[in-house]
């Protein structure tokens, strides 16, 4: 999971974790505007492949990130 936090700390997001199994977890990313609103965005984060799944718009964005939490091209 290590390879999400660091995500999350690249992208200024807070984790909202809502559940988690041996393959994956998943919940909101949280992000905070500057009047202090939330902004909220989905996600599931594969644990073996290391693959975050974005809910964007009604569609999902799968990117896939490093031992450092990086977006590496696939």
């Amino acid at each position: 999971m290590k390879p999400l936090v660091y995500y999350c700390r690249w992208h200024d997001a807070t984790l909202r974790l809502r559940g988690r199994d041996e393959t994956a977890v998943w919940g909101q990313l949280v992000y905070k505007k500057l009047s202090d609103a939330e902004e909220t965005q989905n996600f599931r984060f594969n644990l073996q492949t290391w693959e975050l799944t974005l809910q964007e718009e009604g569609q999902e964005k799968v990117l896939q990130l490093d031992e450092m939490g990086v977006e590496v091209n696939k």
